[in-house]
């Protein structure tokens, strides 16, 4: 059996990870980049890369898709991580 590495975005803070997915929703209306979300996560003393979070924006619009009448699309990806992590 093989344990599946968690997303080094994953283990962020759950506040943060909602308060970043309220930014990608909302970046239409701010002018919000990649970069800009780089440099408010490291402001909050998370340096996160940019490409980690493009990869976390495209699997929640993945989640999102799959799943569009969920109103917690971040309560489904964690979910989705923490069954992967059980064993592959």
């Amino acid at each position: 059996m093989i344990a599946a590495s968690v997303p080094q975005i994953a283990k962020l803070p759950r506040s943060i990870l909602k308060q970043l997915v309220k930014r990608f929703e909302t970046a239409h209306i701010h002018g919000y980049t990649f970069d800009h979300h780089t440099q408010w996560l490291k402001d909050k003393g998370y340096p996160i890369s940019r490409s980690l979070i493009h990869r976390f924006c495209k699997e929640l619009r993945e989640v999102k898709a799959a799943n569009p009448d969920s109103e917690d699309i971040l309560a489904l990806y964690l979910n989705g991580i923490e069954q992967s992590k059980i064993c592959l």
